[in-house]
């Protein structure tokens, strides 16, 4: 089937690693683990595996605690002990990510071309408001799903 364009009024993107940049985490890791590249990695493969088995499995988390979970693998698979307080400012990042440089102005030419633009995602309305809100595409954006 062939790609209609008068068909298609809405368009749905994911939010996090695709309209903004999860590698930040990394940067909220630097002064508080020896090997920051490393445990931002694993916190982010662990973090989808901790979402894709809760859908599989019909187990819903938020995304926040699935991910403060996730961070806390990565922490104990690397040795590192840290407060639950220092835990907590560094999943923090996750309500500051910015926007790939490219996405604005995509969001605004499918706007503009009169689509109904969403993010869909397990990331909670809280995260997520505050994800619109610094990333500044609340403008562009028909609602958070």
């Amino acid at each position: 089937m062939a790609f209609d364009p008068d068909r298609v009024r809405t368009v749905t993107f994911d939010s996090y690693s695709t309209l903004v940049d999860v590698d930040a985490a990394e940067k909220a890791l630097a002064d508080r683990v020896p090997e920051p590249e490393s445990v931002s990695r694993l916190w982010r493969r662990r973090s989808l595996a901790y979402t894709f088995v809760a859908t599989h499995v019909d187990a819903y988390q938020p995304f926040y605690e699935m991910n403060r979970d996730a961070l806390q693998y990565a922490l104990d698979a690397h040795g590192v002990d840290i407060s639950t307080e220092e835990r907590d400012e560094i999943l923090a990042v996750y309500h500051e990510l910015d926007v790939f440089d490219d996405v604005r102005d995509g969001l605004q030419r499918l706007v503009d071309a009169d689509y109904d633009c969403y993010v869909v995602s397990n990331g909670n309305p809280e995260m997520l408001s505050s994800m619109v809100d610094h990333a500044d595409i609340g403008d562009l954006l028909a609602d958070t799903i």
